[in-house]
């Protein structure tokens, strides 16, 4: 799999002019190689030639596990050699260099400044490539997102009967977190969010150590991993009894979440999708209290292309994963938002989702 990726990776750079791409340990490394690998203050890089030739350098306490995937070259250092002698028999085995790309949203200044004494002419950003090929998921990684969906709402329910008044956020969160690694969770794409109360106009509220109280909303937004792939979920519950105007924007975003889920089919554009449920909660008078756009895909990242934004052209094609997750945030007084995951098909959408969205009082 790995390989007929790098296969289709190394034909784009043959047509885009481009000698090399240099990925670093992050997402873009795994899809193409299997290679789980996380930035340290080791330097770590692959390269691809649009040869298809993957070189690596290393540090040596990797070798083992990059040495499954190394078939071209690999070139390692201990931490008293540091990677300087490496480095250069990685730049005397690829010669000259013309164009190479980089990961410009994932490299940091201490891989660019190793990358830079390879020596290449021109460098130039990869990342649009990258994403091209990544946008349309294959069936492997749309069963690891299902996967991942089944442990983010088997973990939800479990935590229901926690959420409760004299709570902290906090609580709740740790909780959470426990019942999706016993799941099988790889570990969470983002800080757990419990936002209860005016906390919940914060559409960014991570979890605190305010107590919930009687008659406030909870947005609850977390995320599993699993097999590297995320699933990414709100919901929005009330504890006790609400007042009108809670009760009346949970019912506006629950409906304009709908609507956009059953606006997705291939040949209809982001913009589309995204006005679909802005427009139900601008008619209701909420426009300016929903602040975000409405979605963004999924797969290896938590946000990663497709985004659900105004404007964006983009036409949706079999094979996208993304969220839908409107919101309303009212300030000093609450707010709700409530988030599937689907996949674009060829004739419509698949919610990846179970959960009933009507709003769930405890």
């Amino acid at each position: 799999m790995q390989e007929a990726r790098r296969q289709r990776l190394a034909h784009h750079l043959q047509q885009e002019n481009t000698d090399a791409c240099i990925l670093v340990p992050g997402p873009n490394l795994y899809y193409f190689t299997g290679l789980a690998l996380h930035q340290s203050e080791r330097l770590s890089l692959a390269i691809l030639t649009k040869e298809n030739q993957l070189l690596f350098l290393m540090p040596k306490l990797e070798v083992s596990k990059v040495e499954q995937v190394a078939h071209d070259a690999l070139f390692s250092y201990t931490d008293e050699q540091g990677p300087g002698q490496a480095l250069a028999e990685v730049q005397k085995k690829l010669g000259t260099l013309g164009r190479v790309g980089i990961e410009y949203g994932h490299m940091r200044v201490k891989e660019w400044k190793a990358v830079e004494q390879l020596g290449a002419q021109e460098f130039v950003e990869i990342e649009q490539t990258v994403d091209a090929l990544r946008v349309i998921k294959d069936e492997q990684e749309i069963e690891a997102i299902r996967q991942a969906v089944r442990i983010v709402e088997d973990s939800f329910q479990a935590i229901l009967p926690r959420v409760r008044a004299g709570v902290a956020e906090l609580e709740v969160a740790a909780e959470l977190e426990y019942e999706m690694r016993k799941r099988g969770s790889e570990g969470t794409p983002f800080d757990t969010i419990v936002a209860s109360g005016y906390r919940g106009a914060l559409p960014h509220g991570r979890a605190s150590d305010k107590l919930i109280q009687s008659g406030e909303l909870v947005v609850i937004d977390f995320g599993a991993i699993f097999h590297g792939y995320v699933a990414d979920i709100t919901r929005t519950v009330a504890v006790g009894e609400l007042d009108a105007e809670l009760a009346n924007i949970y019912e506006v975003v629950r409906q304009a979440q709908q609507a956009a889920v059953e606006a997705v089919r291939p040949g209809v554009t982001a913009h589309e999708i995204d006005e679909t449920a802005r427009a139900i909660i601008r008619d209701s008078g909420y426009g300016e209290y929903f602040t975000h756009r409405l979605g963004h895909g999924i797969g290896l990242c938590g946000h990663e292309e497709p985004y659900m934004i105004q404007n964006n052209p983009l036409v949706l094609a079999p094979g996208m994963a993304f969220t839908i997750e409107p919101g309303i945030y009212l300030p000093n007084k609450g707010g709700v938002r409530i988030e599937d995951n689907v996949i674009v098909t060829e004739d419509g959408c698949l919610n990846l989702m179970n959960l009933p969205k009507e709003l769930l009082s405890l």
